[in-house]
């Protein structure tokens, strides 16, 4: 059987643009991921006042 590891990183919105919560920018973040073989399954924003704060993505791998 299968088995999966799951990750979630989030990306806050600074000055009308969404940053990384880490030094390098969320392309750069994302793809670094993926080399390390997790593949995103979900995106999803957190919305406060109707204005989304956040964005989020669920991340897998299969684990040995």
């Amino acid at each position: 059987m299968k088995k999966f590891e799951y990750k979630t990183v989030s990306f806050g919105k600074s000055g009308g643009l969404f940053k990384s919560k880490e030094k390098s920018s969320p392309d750069e973040e994302l793809n670094k991921l993926g080399q390390e073989g997790w593949e995103c399954v979900s995106v999803y924003s957190q919305v406060i006042g109707g204005s989304a704060t956040e964005i989020n993505y669920l991340f897998k791998r299969e684990t040995e």
